[in-house]
């Protein structure tokens, strides 16, 4: 048995159902349906990142000093 991830797009999602509803009884053993919050869950965390950013709530730190910062990290906790 091989297992099948889709992408559906909202308008066709009926369509689809239909389509795999009517397939010959044995052909299709389970389908479900996922909702994808994820990217609404990532696009509000970045929207939130952003604004503490501007806002001056967040300290940036350049590339290599973040590196410096979590290699002293690691060793401290060896």
């Amino acid at each position: 048995m091989r297992t099948v991830q889709l992408e559906i797009e909202d308008k066709s999602l009926d369509l689809f159902l239909s389509i795999i509803s009517n397939l010959k009884d044995g052909i299709v053993k389970n389908f479900k349906i996922k909702e994808d919050g994820s990217f609404d869950e990532t696009k509000a965390y970045f929207q939130n990142a952003y604004s503490e950013i501007k806002e001056g709530k967040t300290k940036l730190v350049p590339f290599n000093d973040g590196l410096d910062e979590l290699d002293d990290y690691i060793d401290s906790i060896k």
